[in-house]
Order: C-alpha cells, then structure tokens, then sequence
C-alpha cells in the first residue's frame, strides 16, 4: 500500500512515523514545496528572541534519517499543483507525477498579509520559518532598527513582541479587535494587558492600520506610529488551494470537511492539520483552530485507520496556552463570546489563590475563571498566572473533554507538596465554590450593576489600611474580624453586597450574616483585587 502525504509539518511527519511504526510494509512518501523539513513554527520567537540559539535545535530528524530510521521517503522542493482524483495521481510542478493508494493532505495553514497599502514593503515581515527568521534579524542589526510595530495581538504577535524587547526593541502592537487574546474573555485579558504597558509595550487596542508609509503607520483614528520594521501577526488561513481544485468538501469555517477518522469525501483522501475543520463539542458549531497536539492526535487516527486500527478522533475541545513576560495565560472549552453566540446559559466564577503554599518562595497568585451550566456543567476554564497556571488548564480541560462537573472539580485528585500546591487546591476550592452556586447557597451581585446606582449596602471587609488606600466607591468598612460585634449595623430591607480581596474573606463574611438570618447577602461575583485590572 502507498500512502503520500503533502506537507512536511508536525501533521505530515507524524502521519508517517506513525504509519511505519504500524506498518513495516508501507510505502511512504511525504512532499513537501519547500527546502525546509519538519521545523517547529510554535519556537519561531524563541529563536528569534536568541532564548533557542540554534536553528537545528527546533528541527526533527532531517530528509536523511527519516530514511535512515524509518524507511520513509521525503522530497523537498516538490510542489503538488493538482490532484487527479480519478487515477490517483498527483500532478507537480516541474516534476514527475507521483500516484497514490492513500493521500494524505497535510498543507497546514498560511500566513496572509492583510489588504493594506504599503503592506509589502522591504520592512515589513512574517514569521512564518527559518528563512524569515534570518531575514528580521539580519533587517533589525543591520539597519539598527528600535522600533518594532506588531499587527496582531493573539499569539504569535505577543510572543514576537516579547522576542524584540528582548533583543533592546521599543514595541508597540496594533489590534483591531477590543484586546488581546481572542479566546479569552475581556476581563482575564486586562490584567495582562495592564502588565505589557508596565513592561513597555504600547498597545493601540480597538484600532486599524489604514496605511504603511516610508517609516510610519497611519491608524483609523488618524494617529501615526513612527517605525522601523514591522511584523504582521494577523492570524492564518488554512492552505486548502488542493482540496478546493480536487473538489474536496470544505466547511463553513473554510477548513477541510473529515469524519472520525479523517476521511475527506473521497474515502482513500485524508486530511490533518491546521487545514481541517472540526465540530466543537461544547458550541456543537464548525471551527478551526491551529493546534500542534491535535495535528498529532489527527495523525494518529489516520496511520491507525491505514494500519487496520480504527480509532475515532472523539470530542474536540478549542485550549490555548501563551507565556506572555512571565506570566502564563491559558484556556479551555468555551469562552463568555461563545455561548452567547451559541444561546447556551451559563453561570461563571472567580477565584484568586496562589500556586502553592503561602512561604514557599514560589508561591504566586492565581486568577481562574470558571464557566458552567446551571445545572454544573462545566464549559470552560481560563487562568493566568505567574505559576501553576499550565497544569490547572490542563485537569480541567480533560474533564471538560469528558463531560465532568463541577462536582467531580470538587473532587479533584491533586498531588500534594508545598512548592507545588496547598493542601486544598484552588480547582477544589474553584469546584466547591461553584457547586455552591448551582446548589443556589450563594448569591452574586454583578459588578457591572454597580454602575446602575442601586440602593445596596456595600461592604468592604478588608482591613481599614487596606480600605483607606482604596475601595470601591459608596463603599463602607467592616472588617472581617468585626461581622460579628455589628450585625445590628447591617439592614435587612437593601441588598448586602460584601467583597474583599481575593473574595475568599468576603465568603466567610457572606457566611456569618446569611446564618443569622441575612437573606438579602450578597457576594460581589468580582473580587476586588480584579476590579482594579477592570
């Protein structure tokens, strides 16, 4: 049996290491229209930024041993141009025709310069390989260039901008969208985004670039951004020219149409990679999303489908996960965006807790945010955090992807030591909490409505010091310890809106005033430490 795969990336190399290592007998070939063989994209900055100081340190195996290990034939600079469905050939440019019995469309997505005037000019850079890589480091000391604007602000643009201030850049990012981020919601977005001004990048949020001339770009507001280079960060598109040609489906996302074993609509044509659509399992709605993990995922159902082995591909779930100047910022399921969009109801949470325990000098504080349904189910999980952030994703994610609740978060297994938890987790507390709310033992008050002026009773149980420094307005001062001594101060015909910190203070204040008899308690659903991010 001969499988081609076109695409020497992450989905068409594990395809076909895959495949051998089921099947000694198989004839593999991969082509692949480049001269470069199996690069990481995602550690692109990392090289540029000189944290990765050789480029053969982010490739795989090169063309030789891929041949020598594992029998697997790969041409560079063999561009496919057409499929013929019909005789399963595929037709190259320049070059001999090459059939298959199995095809395996591996073309990952492009990066595409956005309509722009000036657009392409000798400054103005993708990150897209090693070439480009050299091209922007060679164009940055040569020139001694200093400032670097970024179109874009998901992950690459962040991650890019981190790389030039390394390397002694003033960076700036322009963002048409209202923030960083997309997957995330607004008000995980702004605590990073407060910290990339502290760290010195300008970010121009809300904004479009209307026109790139000799050494400024003019925004839609009319304002000018002096540069010296700039990068475009704009996102991908999936490479799907093939597959539109051939006549392959393609979905509403624009991706490549597979079923639970990545099958195209021609049964002996596959597909993997960024280039492939897929079915939400919490929006039930089409999507893309460039993943390496799920490349490979994809790639192993499709070399144990070609070995014999069926094994469907599942629930997909959307995770993203960015290290953004020390911090970590990471997600999973589905955001606010999403399921407004989708009208699915949902209740969400907040808790503040550090990684690990208090006086371990690595102890830093967490923000989560946790989405579910009324009834506890939960739909996503986003966090940030200098620390701890990765693995916490990670748990939920996987009980997301297996239909978990909060009362299985509740009951979540984590290892225990001081430098890598507390004794009571923040997921624990996270599904604790919020099986509180789906039980209905606690009430929120949306801090949006605190901009209403309705007659409520705010209380701030923070210590006086910390209340004097600053607090929410209208707000008056009950410190935790003192509940108790002043429950005659307390109405019971308004609404008692309590908040502290981190909002864990404010839960035992809720506590003491609901068990005596407060039914009109209320705990603000932000806390406070993350109103002033707001």
């Amino acid at each position: 049996m001969k499988t081609v795969i076109i695409g020497g990336g992450i989905a068409g190399i594990s395809t076909a290491t895959h495949l051998r290592r089921r099947d000694e007998n198989a004839e593999i070939i991969i082509l692949e229209k480049n001269k470069e063989f199996g690069v990481s994209s995602c550690a692109l900055p990392y090289l540029l930024s000189g944290i990765i100081e050789k480029p053969e340190d982010i490739t795989g195996a090169t063309v030789e041993q891929m041949w020598q290990i594992f029998k697997i034939d790969v041409r560079l600079e063999h561009e496919v141009i057409d499929i013929d469905r019909k005789n399963k050939m595929l037709i190259l440019e320049g070059k001999t025709p090459v059939s298959y019995d199995n095809l395996v469309i591996a073309t990952g997505a492009i990066q595409l310069r956005p309509d722009i005037e000036g657009v392409l000019g000798d400054n103005i850079f993708t990150l897209r390989n090693l070439e480009s890589v050299d091209k922007m480091k060679l164009y940055f000391e040569g020139t001694d260039a200093h400032d670097v604007l970024i179109l874009g602000a998901s992950n690459i643009g962040l991650e890019t901008a981190e790389a030039f201030i390394r390397l002694g850049a003033k960076v700036c990012i322009v963002e048409e969208t209202c923030g960083i981020m997309p997957d995330f919601d607004p008000e995980i977005v702004r605590r990073i985004e407060n910290h990339l001004r502290n760290v010195g990048v300008k970010l121009y949020l809300r904004r479009k670039v209307t026109a790139f001339c000799d050494n400024y770009a003019l925004l839609d507001n009319g304002i000018k951004i002096n540069y010296d280079m700039v990068i475009i960060a704009t996102g991908v598109r999936p490479d799907v020219k093939l597959p539109i040609m051939a006549n392959i489906h393609l979905g509403h996302s624009g991706g490549i149409i597979t079923n639970q074993y990545m099958q195209t609509n021609d049964p002996d044509i596959f597909a993997a990679g960024d280039n492939v659509e897929f079915i939400n399992a919490i929006t039930k709605q089409a999507e893309r999303q460039p993943s390496t993990p799920r490349s490979i995922m994809q790639a192993n159902v499709i070399a144990n489908f070609l070995s014999g082995h069926k094994t469907p591909i599942g629930d997909v779930i959307t995770y993203n996960i960015s290290p953004i100047f020390g911090y970590t910022m990471a997600c999973a399921g589905a955001n606010e965006k999403q399921l407004l969009k989708n009208g699915i109801e949902f209740k969400h949470i907040y808790l503040l807790q550090n990684n690990c325990d208090l006086y371990m000098p690595n102890s830093q504080q967490m923000l989560l945010k946790l989405i579910f349904t009324p009834d506890g189910k939960i739909l996503g999980i986003q966090g940030v955090g200098r620390c701890g952030i990765d693995k916490r994703i990670d748990i939920v994610a996987n009980l997301i992807k297996k239909g978990g609740t909060v009362e299985d978060l509740s009951k979540i297994m984590i290892s225990y030591s001081p430098p890598y938890s507390m004794a009571k987790d923040a997921l624990i507390n996270l599904g604790n909490l919020a099986c509180a709310v789906v039980r209905e033992e606690i009430h929120y008050y949306n801090f949006e409505k605190l901009s209403q002026n309705e007659d409520i009773f705010l209380v701030d149980i923070r210590q006086a010091k910390s209340f004097e420094t600053r607090h929410l307005p209208h707000a008056v001062n009950f410190p935790l310890a003192t509940i108790r001594d002043n429950l005659a101060c307390f109405p019971h015909d308004k609404k008692i809106v309590l908040y502290c910190g981190n909002g864990y203070g404010a839960y035992i204040a809720y506590c003491i005033l609901r068990n005596c008899g407060f039914d009109n308690a209320y705990l603000l659903n932000t806390p406070y430490d993350l109103t002033t991010d707001l």
